[in-house]
């Protein structure tokens, strides 16, 4: 089952609840005690299960609260859109994003951020019963609007997986209407790479754009006199550098452990590296928290020997 529908089971609006027959006072009194949580104004979702949540589904959570206590269907945008496409993006949203349709009548409020533009009129889907802008336009939204890593992160991931064609977002961006945005559209498209194999590479990658860091080739192929040894996330021929980005997955999800333990993991991921240094390689490894924050990855790179030179002029 698809999680947001999974989620939906569990939520309860008031309506829902006095038809059980628990009022308002009851609603209250559970609040109070702590065994009910009010994720929204008349919606609610039981301690246990909110608890049990991590922040992804926290606001997935809060996603759908916003639809069902919106007295017109909402249609969710940008990072929220993004969400629902199942696209992946950098970090869990702080706000739920709505595109404003028609005359600019509603507002902001503390938990949405409602968007106005005059460059596009995206296109609409409906999907788990949510109404959300269609998946190029999204894509759009984000190059346009969201911050250089994340509108790659999203775009590589619905290259790689084939959703999405390069031709058909240059025919959805002939709307934008600023040479701003179609400049911002422009980079991220020029930037976009199927061969990124995980979000944390295409951030990577992102990072490394915006500091000046020559482009590293993808997913290289290496061997030695025993066959076949690894196909790296990065490659810096001219250095002699590989660069591996180490998302932790390998060390927990069973379709990437190939039947063996962590610990068995990290032993074959120790003799690929040796393997590696033996032709004369130099490996360096980072993970999320020096994406999170690019200095330290700056900082790491250049530690190897590579150049920050001139950085993709960016703005947003």
């Amino acid at each position: 089952m698809n999680r947001m529908l999974e989620l939906r089971n569990h939520l309860r609006t008031s309506a829902e609840l006095a038809l059980q027959g628990v009022d308002l006072t009851q609603l209250q009194r559970q609040c109070r005690a702590g065994t009910l949580v009010r994720v929204r104004h008349g919606i609610y979702l039981r301690a246990e299960a909110w608890h049990n949540l991590d922040r992804w589904d926290r606001y997935r959570v809060l996603v759908l609260a916003v639809n069902l206590s919106a007295q017109r269907p909402p249609l969710f945008s940008h990072e929220t859109a993004a969400l629902i496409h199942s696209i992946p993006i950098l970090g869990v949203p702080r706000l739920v994003h709505t595109q404003q349709e028609g005359r600019r009548s509603d507002r902001s409020r503390k938990d949405i951020r409602r968007h106005f533009t005059d460059d596009y009129t995206p296109g609409k889907v409906r999907l788990d019963g949510l109404r959300a802008t269609s998946l190029n336009y999204t894509l759009l939204a984000l190059a346009t609007e969201a911050t250089f890593p994340s509108a790659v992160v999203a775009l590589d991931d619905s290259l790689r997986r084939n959703r999405t064609d390069p031709a058909q977002l240059r025919t959805a961006a002939q709307s934008l209407r600023t040479a701003a945005a179609n400049n911002r559209f422009g980079m991220v498209l020029d930037f976009g790479d199927p061969a990124s194999e995980s979000p944390g590479e295409s951030a990577s990658r992102a990072h490394m754009a915006l500091f000046g860091i020559q482009p590293p080739e993808l997913q290289k192929t290496f061997r030695d006199a025993r066959g076949f040894i690894a196909q790296t996330d990065f490659y810096w021929r001219e250095r002699g550098l590989i660069g591996e980005f180490d998302g932790f997955i390998k060390y927990q999800k069973p379709e990437y452990m190939g039947g063996r333990s962590a610990s068995q993991v990290v032993v074959d991921e120790k003799i690929r590296e040796d393997r590696l240094r033996a032709l004369g390689f130099t490996v360096v490894r980072w993970v999320w928290e020096d994406v999170n924050k690019p200095q330290r990855l700056l900082s790491l790179l250049v530690s190897k020997g590579l150049i920050a030179g001139s950085p993709l002029r960016w703005k947003r």
